[in-house]
This record gives structure tokens, sequence and C-alpha cells, in this order.
């Protein structure tokens, strides 16, 4: 099935799914808590543009969208914008333009095993905060995307200890031919990142 199509089925279901929305339920991070988040972050000095993010439930037959925009700093930590959600998440449609690079990406995840990953999420992971040691689930669904296209995906409350479930490649497509200018996002990327790409370049390894 083509990525329009997929667009097109993600559309309806948003429509057909309303109900579930991410709002939150009032429920709150806590050690029993049923609360979970699902969020996007991208590594330091190299900002990216989350055009679309479109999530389906298969088994619950739902569908919803979470607008990003700007994802920065920081790669392997729990996101500053995130969304609660309810229904597990199965399948992903990802785009996003890469302001280091000039390019766009985009891909469909699909998570196999998506009930073992939420399963894994309900273990309490214990934490340092304030110079106490706190204890919490793992109940956060991050989304990494790197140079070069990578995807990682992380379960994690603090990044020290997040778990990798999965990692996928992005396939890149030309967005000018799809309507898209990021001229005006990129002179303001540059403003703060342009001195270290420069004197560091782009890196492609390492994720």
């Amino acid at each position: 099935m083509s990525i329009k199509h997929f667009l097109f089925s993600f559309c309806v279901l948003v429509l057909l799914g309303c109900s579930e929305q991410t709002e939150s339920d009032g429920s709150m991070p806590g050690p029993n808590s049923t609360y979970r988040s699902i969020g996007v972050v991208a590594p330091e000095h190299y900002d990216v543009w989350v055009d679309k993010f479109f999530i389906e439930s298969l088994s619950e037959d739902i569908g919803w969208r979470r607008p990003f925009g700007i994802v920065s700093c920081c790669w392997k930590h729990p996101p500053f914008s995130g969304a609660q959600w309810k229904a597990t998440p199965e399948l992903f449609l990802i785009r996003w333009f890469s302001f280091a690079e000039q390019q766009s990406y985009e891909a469909v995840i699909k998570l196999e095993n998506a009930d073992e990953i939420v399963e894994k999420m309900k273990e309490v992971a214990p934490f340092e905060s304030y110079g106490e040691i706190a204890e919490r689930p793992r109940d956060t669904l991050v989304l990494g995307l790197a140079p070069g296209g990578t995807v990682v995906i992380w379960i994690m409350n603090r990044g020290k200890n997040a778990i990798e479930v999965g990692r996928y490649q992005a396939r890149p497509y030309d967005h000018k031919e799809e309507g898209e200018d990021y001229t005006r996002r990129t002179e303001t990327y540059l403003e703060r990142q342009g001195e270290y790409l420069q004197q560091h370049g782009i890196q492609y390894d390492g994720w």
C-alpha cells in the first residue's frame, strides 16, 4: 500500500476515533498509575521539524494524530512535548525534515511486539530525584529521529533507564515536490547551530 493510502486511512481513523483522543483522563505519573505517554526527540544540534505523526491501534481499530512541529535536544531522554494514550499504539507514520541535512524522511513503523512492550512499560524502574530514589514505571514511549533517517524507539521514565525496543530506517523523500518550504525555519536553526555544524559536520553513525 502506498504512503498516500496510509495517510488517507489514518485521516479517516482520526475522525472515527476522536473519542480516544490523547487528552488526559486525570491520571498522573506514579508507581501504580495507568499514565502512559508518547513523544519524539532528536539529538542535540540536529533539530527536526515533524510534519506528520499518525498513530494507529490495530487491535482496537483506533487512530489518532499528534502535531509536534519543532523537535530538538535531547537524544535518549523523555521529550519536552508528548501526548497521553490509552490504546496500544502498534502502527506509526512519521514524516520529518532534518535541518542539518536539508532532507525530509518518512517512515511507516509497525511494532510486531506491541503487547510485550506495553507489559515492559508497567515494570517499575528506579531513578534518582532530588537526592532520593523514586520508583515509577517506564511510562513513556519515545521515538528518536537521527541524521540519516535512523529511528530508534525506547521506553523510559528517565534517560538513564531507557530500554531500546526497536530500530528502523526511514526513507528520504523530496519535500519540495510536496510543496513544503523550510527556508525560514532553516535560517533560524542555523543561527543557533550553524557554527557547530561548520566545526563538527553531521554525525551519521553512533545512533
